[in-house]
């Protein structure tokens, strides 16, 4: 499909069905929440680590327990604010982010 209709595809779900077009933002909050970080207030949700180095290796180590979380480094953020860069969708399972955040509180 062209990108038109596929833009309105997107368009015609979130009008039929607006708590499933919520659901990234609030699975974002429910993991800012037990994580104990500000409150998402995106679907996008950054934790600054700081170190480039140890950011990398903390994004290495979360995909060999299976997700998918990119390191952000300079130069696209500033010198000493490396992150990682966490991104919730709809599909997300509960569990999974749950397992998420213990995997993060353990490699801190």
């Amino acid at each position: 499909p062209s990108e038109r209709a596929s833009a309105r595809a997107a368009y015609d779900l979130i009008e039929r069905e607006p708590a499933y077009a919520a659901l990234p933002v609030a699975k974002a909050k429910a993991f800012t929440r037990r994580a104990g970080l500000p409150e998402a207030r995106s679907p996008i949700v950054p934790i600054v680590i700081g170190d480039e180095k140890a950011a990398l290796s903390a994004s290495q180590a979360l995909e060999r327990e299976g997700f998918l979380v990119v390191a952000i480094r300079p130069p696209t953020v500033p010198t000493g604010t490396a992150r990682l860069r966490l991104t919730f969708t709809a599909q997300h399972p509960d569990d999974e982010i749950a397992r998420l955040r213990a995997a993060i509180a353990d490699s801190s």
